[in-house]
């Protein structure tokens, strides 16, 4: 009886693995991966009019003539010697509504000062091979579960590089990292329409464990991890909060699990379980996003309901390189009131996604209406929209990002949150008065991030 009741399940285990190989798109859809579309599943083709144009991958890593320095340093810029195509103003904007996000509108109605330089669009550089391997093992297997709330069969990297709807392109945002481990000082401003200024810095190491280098792209089904990331957080600044430290493990299911987070406070000594840690928790420099707001959308996907919106050809932050370089002006050149210096911003056109979240019924946020445009070619948010309980827009975000040459992959830089209502705006991940982020760093596992760490780390 035994042996018949092995074979029959060995039997249904052959019938059930096609099943579970097929969990994400057919094999057809898959194998335009590379073709049609990019190997990170953006369309491979420019725009009807070419200006935006195909994507080539001719450059991976620095492009020839380019010298970088390696990890830590600023990186040079590809495309230093281009001058603007043309400037978008208050006085014309008009003219380009087509290519604007609603944001954006608000941003030339509310500020007579704010400007857009328009560059040539590039779509130059490959990803890193290890990526697209995965990618395409994604492609084929990865799939939401848990009310969307999670995702399964996944092996790291875009987990839905051909997505069938909001929530996926979402889950995208958060899968997109190329590196393992991470970290470096950031710098936060909070910019008051008075021309005051709240300051913090941060100490920040960032693990992915799917990205674990030690970790093979798998041959079956078998789940290799259940948090997403890991994070370390030491504060620098302000002076009130300077020793604080956080660590925090996020989960890949927010149905089923929630994220996990240990505090030490110098004035107590002690480190305790942190209190929930996000959705609409004020955070940043003077409180002007929320923790959810953070690297555009974090967190669990509970509170609201989605919708995809489609696809536009829209003017984004890209290629931001001057931003944080020294040797074209400080701080102060930069941090302008009510917006930063259109001088260190470079905007393209190109192709991305528009998702929108709804507050869902029975649910509470400070948003009541979110949307998010995401880059095709690098599922980086680039631009967000968040409106209040009565439905006016509130903050505009807008996300630098540029090619990371270590990694081989598209990174967010600097971020920039617009209260339109006060004036103010918070600027984050400010590196021009520091290394840049190190993103070679060895891996670190999951037990750099738990509580017993924490307490041997603040003790040293």
């Amino acid at each position: 009886m035994r042996y018949r009741f092995c074979k029959l399940a060995a039997a249904l285990a052959l019938l059930l693995a096609p099943a579970l190989l097929q969990a994400g798109v057919s094999e057809e859809e898959a194998q335009r991966l590379g073709g049609d579309l990019t190997p990170f599943g953006a369309e491979a083709a420019g725009n009807a009019d070419g200006s935006i144009p195909p994507w080539t991958g001719q450059w991976l890593g620095v492009p020839p003539g380019l010298e970088y320095q390696g990890p830590g340093s600023k990186p040079p810029n590809p495309y230093a010697g281009e001058q603007p195509l043309f400037s978008i103003t208050p006085e014309n904007y008009s003219q380009y509504r087509e290519h604007l996000s609603d944001g954006q509108i608000a941003m030339f109605e509310r500020y007579p000062t704010f400007r857009m330089d328009i560059y040539p669009s590039h779509r130059d550089f490959a990803f890193q091979p290890r990526m697209v391997e995965k990618a395409a093992w994604n492609a084929r297997h990865t799939e939401l579960s848990s009310d969307a709330e999670a995702i399964r069969h996944y092996t790291g990297g875009i987990a839905f590089p051909i997505p069938a709807g909001p929530e996926e392109i979402l889950w995208n945002t958060r899968t997109n990292y190329c590196h393992a481990t991470m970290g470096g000082v950031s710098e936060g401003w909070g910019v008051f329409s008075n021309g005051e200024r709240a300051h913090e810095a941060n100490d920040y190491v960032q693990s992915i464990p799917f990205n674990n280098p030690d970790n093979p792209i798998p041959t079956t089904e078998e789940v290799v991890g259940e948090y997403i990331s890991f994070a370390y957080g030491a504060r620098l600044a302000p002076p009130r909060q300077k020793g604080e430290v956080t660590v925090a493990q996020e989960p890949i299911d927010y149905k089923n699990s929630s994220r996990n987070a240990w505090q030490y406070r110098p004035d107590t000594r002690r480190v305790r379980k942190a209190p929930a840690i996000g959705y609409d928790n004020p955070d940043g420099p003077g409180g002007l996003q929320t923790i959810d707001d953070h690297e555009g959308f974090n967190g669990a996907l509970d509170r609201f309901t989605y919708t995809l919106v489609g696809k536009r050809e829209i003017y984004i932050p890209y290629h931001d390189y001057a931003f944080n370089d020294p040797s074209t002006g400080d701080l102060d050149s930069r941090l302008t009131i009510n917006h930063a210096n259109p001088d260190y911003l470079r905007y393209e056109l190109h192709r991305v996604w528009v998702v929108e979240g709804n507050l869902a019924p029975g649910k509470r946020h400070a948003y009541s209406k979110r949307r998010w445009y995401i880059d095709e070619d690098s599922w980086n948010f680039v631009l967000s929209e968040n409106f209040d309980s009565r439905g006016n827009l509130w903050r505009v975000g807008f996300f630098t990002s540029e090619y990371q040459y270590d990694v081989q992959c598209y990174v967010k830089h600097t971020v920039m949150f617009h209260d339109l209502p006060s004036g103010h705006y918070m600027a984050r991940w400010v590196t021009l008065e520091r290394d840049e982020v190190d993103y070679t760093m060895p891996y670190r596992d999951k037990s750099y991030f738990t509580p017993e760490y924490l307490r041997k780390s603040v003790r040293r």
